[in-house]
């Protein structure tokens, strides 16, 4: 399942290609497509998840490429959009089904804020932040 649009979503072209850009995440971390992943992050990324844990770029795509978590659903809705210079601000809501390597399975459900910047390479994601709603 692909994003879901909200009613009065913002419509410029960088908003709508941040946009495309989360989308290419989310198929990137579902499909554990390390090539895409490492193109969409920037060097600097830091990635926060809803328990406190942060990662890198490094650590992020070494746990979806050893399989620590496998994201068996992930969908993301209820879109805000907000382009500053070369920042963009993305919140989001998230609802996931993820196998982690202990043989669980967790759902988060997650409220989420992005920053993507705008860099030679297009946009990419710089930060992540999530709490549980």
């Amino acid at each position: 399942m692909g994003l879901f649009w909200s009613v009065g979503i913002a419509q410029s072209k960088d908003e709508k290609l941040v946009l495309e850009h989360v989308e290419m995440w989310r198929k990137a971390v579902l499909n554990q497509d390390i090539k895409s992943l490492d193109n969409l992050f920037a060097e600097a990324m830091t990635y926060g998840h809803s328990n406190g844990h942060m990662d890198t770029k490094e650590t992020f795509i070494s746990t979806i490429a050893n399989k620590k978590e496998v994201y068996n659903k992930l969908n993301l809705s209820d879109f805000k959009v907000n382009i500053v210079g070369d920042i963009a601000l993305v919140r989001h809501f998230m609802v996931a089904d993820v196998s982690v390597d202990d043989g669980s399975t967790i759902k988060p459900d997650l409220g989420v804020l992005q920053v993507w910047t705008k860099t030679r390479k297009g946009w990419q994601l710089l930060a992540r932040q999530a709490y549980k709603r």
